[in-house]
């Protein structure tokens, strides 16, 4: 029998990506938890909100209201990470 050569630089690699794997698994679950949670809010709330905008009033759906903050709080959340700091 052949014996494998083993390169200890493949076994560190191997554990990164395990790690990395594993933090994007519980991203991944953890984004889709908080979006069921949002859903779940959403719809719980169907009743009609009147909305205060500083020129002029309007009345819509509250799960409209939740889903419009969400999406808005997700854009400015991934703008602000993706800024990169100054040197």
């Amino acid at each position: 029998m052949a014996k494998r050569t083993v390169h200890p630089g493949a076994v560190e690699h191997e554990s990164d990506d395990k790690a990395g794997d594993r933090r994007r698994s519980v991203a991944l679950v953890a984004v889709a938890v908080a979006t069921i949670l949002l859903v779940w809010f959403a719809l719980a709330n169907l009743k009609k909100v009147k909305i205060d905008f500083w020129l002029y009033d309007r009345e819509a759906p509250l799960i409209l209201v939740i889903v419009i903050s969400g999406l808005l709080g997700a854009l400015i959340t991934a703008l602000v990470m993706r800024r990169k700091p100054r040197e």
